[in-house]
């Protein structure tokens, strides 16, 4: 492993690493959907996992995917996590988010439907699945998703990825009876706006972050934030938490986990609001980036 000082990077790479790292900011804003406000619980309707179909088995019986046998180790044992890190009892199966903005085309980010993941509807290995939640008292391997929160996609609609610009428009293989996201299609937010952010931290059941705040506004292409994301959070939906629009994509961000020599386990990186004073002082990102909706928006309405 790579030593600096007592730190090691650790390299959690579900694609591209460099696209989809994250990290803490300040307080831990994560909380389970059930806990948020009702505004929130409604539009994580609306959001999705992407799962590979070796986590989950069908119960004929039931008429409900559940957990595989594949899928049911946590998230503290995979990752080698420190007893302390929140949630590293649940499991985690979910590579990326995305979040409906038709009833047949979903939003993600671009790393999510390219390279490696370039066959994600071809293959027919992967499937959008709504409803991927936690539920009070409920041990996560347990969790039941009913069939028609399950659907796969027909095809990439459009997809760019590159250091710059990361997106994607995917269209399902069949319409769903959920309210499509309201994302801001022409105004530039304001710095002074805090955001929200619904999907799946190193691809835990969907979790709402709350408390987010603007760094840095000035590329025309995306703004970087502070937000309590990580891997498998790539392609969740960013809101403005004053107007519940859909504000952009969140694609990257800062190094997710950092260890030491003397504990032998990983913990969170954490920074303070502002993106410094991190445990890993390492890296170029500044805090993590999120496409802009408007861009996104009108490199994708011809598909629609």
């Amino acid at each position: 492993m790579l030593k600096l000082s007592k730190v090691v990077v650790l390299a959690l790479v579900i694609c591209n690493s460099w696209a989809s790292q994250k990290v803490i900011y300040g307080e831990d804003g994560r909380v389970e959907v059930f806990e948020a406000d009702k505004k929130w619980q409604q539009k994580a309707k609306s959001t999705a996992a992407l799962i590979s179909l070796e986590n989950l088995s069908f119960d004929n019986i039931r008429g409900t995917y559940q957990v595989s046998p594949v899928g049911e180790e946590t998230m503290g044992k995979k990752l080698n996590l420190c007893s302390d890190v929140r949630f590293k009892d649940q499991i985690n199966i979910s590579t990326c988010s995305g979040f409906l903005i038709k009833d047949d085309i979903l939003l993600t980010a671009g790393h999510c439907a390219t390279g490696e993941m370039k066959d994600i509807c071809s293959s027919g290995k992967y499937v959008w699945v709504f409803g991927y939640q936690a539920k009070r008292s409920q041990d996560t391997r347990n969790i039941e998703i009913p069939k028609n929160n399950v659907v796969k996609c027909d095809e990439v609609l459009k997809s760019t990825m590159n250091r710059t610009i990361d997106f994607a428009a995917i269209k399902l293989s069949r319409k769903l009876k959920r309210r499509p996201l309201e994302i801001n299609k022409s105004q530039d937010i304001s710095a002074k706006e805090k955001l929200v952010v619904i999907g799946t931290p190193w691809g835990l059941p969907t979790k709402v972050a709350l408390s987010g705040s603007i760094i840095n506004n000035k590329s025309k292409y995306y703004f970087t934030a502070a937000l309590d994301t990580f891997q498998g959070n790539s392609g969740s939906a960013v809101f403005n938490n004053r107007t519940g629009l859909v504000e952009g994509i969140l694609v990257r961000g800062k190094t997710d986990a950092v260890s030491d020599e003397d504990t032998y386990c990983r913990r969170i990186n954490q920074c303070d609001n502002n993106g410094k004073s991190c445990s890993y002082r390492g890296g170029f990102q500044v805090g993590e980036d999120i496409m802009r909706m408007p861009f996104v928006y009108k490199k994708i309405s011809s598909s629609l």
